[in-house]
């Protein structure tokens, strides 16, 4: 042991003479470009993030304006937040009939469940369809008619029996890419996004990859560093930015809501005590545990510069809160981000001069990028990591710490609990002391390995005895890289990209010696299976559940699992909200296997009794919308 510590002394102290080696391999950032090269259009189809912007080429008041989707391989149909929906018709059996009684009468009078009779009809301007959508930044009521196309019927949750919605044809765009869409007229505001793209969109146009958000906007984001200063309606403000929280915020004091004008105003104030009075749209309201708060989109614009490629001069979706109490005014959140920005942490104030796209600082083959959740390897070791501008010294946050004194000088004992949860004990000797407040760390001379590189840096130890079981937690700061270390926020583990894999929207799926069709879900934020016979017990102070499994291929199996979560299910109009339980299931596609979150859910009404949603997809896997078993071959029925 005394003889394998010397050569650990040995071999570290080179840290202490070259703290910053680089032992280099092709560049991070030329990797970086060209995976999203590689992933921006598969086999002539563009690839769509889980969320994109949508334009609509054919509404004049709407040019320009994109309106945030989600992308959605499990839905048969794309659907538009609409209100105000009219439908005329001009036969005499529809006398005295409107509304939903109206709706109900089409369907069973062309049988809209079972025939096409409704699309096929010749003179489709015979029953008409008038509905508003509403213009997201000055809350305009767009009136727009249509000759009615077709009913999508829309199978319930909770109940037998279907949902009778209008479908009319639009031409939407996204990414520069226009198809002419059939496109079904809902009230969606309970849901996060406007706009749900499905096949009559995806359909030969699109793959999707459900491990990015706003995947087609991130070649032309602007780099903004950590701090910057906004005008936002005319008055300066300072801008943070928050890698967790999905909305931005906006200080604001006095806050009114006129819920029947569907307005909001309110007083912000900036760092110098300038005040301004603002009327804005009501998007919507957020709920929180503790109170309901206006989202609303702002007037922002960051940088000065002649090209207005190289200022951001739009449109942000925020709520308002007093932050009278915070250094900055406008926080943005992570779909502000994901839709324009990425962020530089070493540089601040980047908005005094043109601000650069993310394209053109990857051509710089320094620039280094992450996500906000990494795996990194240190000393050999697999640890979560996660980008800070807070701190100098990049800093591993591990359970405890011991030190002592050996022939060779001050040594420390310490223990890191890797991404799987496996611990590793390592003995270093002690480079120096950092104080940061009343925390005193250590610091110690490591191996960092990258994707594109090799580093020798030193890293600060942080013990916290309350984290004894949990993983260690390395915090990624702008001085462990040569050059800019900038954020991505709109995927996970992007150090780890490959080329993705490319799927059907069915596939075939193993699970605990079973084989059978499963659907790939990308508008599906967790993945879910069929489960009859659902008790739950405690055991050892946890929940548990014990339920069974079958399907249509003649798989039966009884299984028991630690409930891991609980999932409240946002309900469609006229059905209850429910509550599912959550636990974890080893899952495999193909050559990929993964421990995966799955819900447990009666699906007996359904024709796949397992779907895969965006927690097993965003695992470098394209979907297609209109195409089955590509990857894997059908399962034997």
């Amino acid at each position: 042991m005394a003889s394998l510590r010397l050569i650990t002394t040995l071999c570290l102290s080179v840290f202490a003479a070259a703290p910053t080696m680089v032992m280099a391999n092709p560049p991070q950032a030329a990797e970086a470009a060209s995976l999203w090269e590689q992933r921006s259009v598969i086999d002539d189809k563009i690839v769509l993030g889980r969320t994109e912007k949508v334009y609509f080429p054919q509404v004049d008041q709407l040019a320009g304006v994109g309106i945030p989707a989600k992308i959605d391989t499990g839905a048969d149909s794309t659907s538009i937040h609409a209100t105000n929906i009219d439908i005329t018709a001009r036969d005499e059996v529809f006398d005295g009939l409107e509304g939903k009684a109206l709706l109900d009468a089409i369907a069973k009078e062309f049988d809209a469940l079972n025939t096409t009779l409704l699309r096929d009809r010749e003179d489709k301007t015979d029953i008409m369809v008038s509905f508003d959508i509403t213009h997201p930044y000055t809350g305009e009521a767009i009136r727009l008619t249509k000759p009615l196309f077709r009913l999508a019927m829309i199978k319930t949750r909770s109940a037998e029996g279907h949902l009778a919605r209008p479908v009319v044809e639009l031409d939407l765009d996204i990414a520069g890419r226009t198809v002419r869409t059939e496109v079904n007229l809902a009230d969606r505001r309970r849901f996060s996004y406007p706009i749900l793209i499905g096949k009559t969109f995806l359909r030969d146009t699109a793959w999707v990859d459900a491990g990015f958000d706003y995947l087609q906007e991130q070649k032309n984001a602007q780099v903004i560093g950590r701090k910057e200063r906004a005008e936002v309606n005319g008055v300066i403000m300072e801008v943070s930015h928050s890698l967790q929280n999905r909305y931005s915020i906006l200080h604001a004091t006095n806050i009114k809501v006129d819920e029947k004008k569907q307005q909001v105003s309110f007083t912000t104030q900036n760092r110098t005590k300038e005040q301004k009075q603002m009327t804005l749209p009501l998007v919507k309201m957020l709920k929180f545990k503790d109170a309901s708060r206006p989202l609303v989109y702002l007037p922002v614009n960051i940088g000065t510069a002649d090209n207005p490629e190289e200022q951001f001069d739009g449109y942000v979706l925020a709520y308002l809160r007093d932050r009278s109490k915070n250094s900055s005014q406008l926080r943005l959140g992570r779909e502000a981000l994901n839709k324009n920005f990425v962020v530089n942490l070493g540089e601040t104030y980047l908005g005094k001069k043109p601000l650069k796209t993310l394209a053109s600082q990857l051509a710089d083959d320094t620039t280094f990028m992450m996500s906000p959740e990494e795996t990194i390897i240190i000393d050999g070791t697999a640890v979560n990591a996660v980008p800070s501008g807070l701190i100098k010294t990049p800093v591993l946050n591990i359970p405890a710490l011991n030190e002592h004194k050996t022939e060779h000088g001050r040594v420390v004992q310490y223990n890191v609990i890797d991404a799987y949860g496996v611990p590793h004990s390592y003995e270093k000797p002690i480079k120096t002391k950092v104080r940061i407040g009343e925390t005193v760390r250590t610091v110690v001379g490591s191996e960092i390995k990258l994707p594109s590189s090799l580093l020798l840096k030193d890293i600060a130890l942080e013990a916290n005895p309350e984290t004894e079981n949990d993983e260690s937690l390395f915090e990624v700061s702008p001085s462990l890289m040569h050059g800019a270390l900038l954020v991505n926020t709109r995927s996970t583990n992007l150090l780890e990209k490959q080329f993705p894999t490319k799927t059907g929207y069915i596939e075939s799926v193993e699970l605990e010696g079973m084989r059978f069709p499963a659907k790939l879900d990308t508008g599906a934020d967790v993945s879910s299976m069929h489960a009859t016979d659902i008790e739950t017990f405690d055991k050892d102070g946890k929940k548990w559940v014990s339920f069974t499994y079958k399907n249509a291929q003649g798989n039966e199996q009884a299984f028991t699992r630690e409930v891991i979560d609980e999932m409240r299910i946002r309900a469609r109009a006229g059905e209850e909200p429910q509550v599912r339980l959550v636990v974890s299931m080893r899952v495999k596609l193909g050559n990929i296997e993964k421990d995966v979150a799955v819900n447990l859910r009666d699906r007996s009404r359904f024709e796949y009794s397992m779907i895969l949603g965006q927690n097993f997809l965003k695992n470098d896997i394209v979907v297609s919308s209109d195409q089955q078993f590509i990857y894997t071959k059908k399962a034997i029925e």
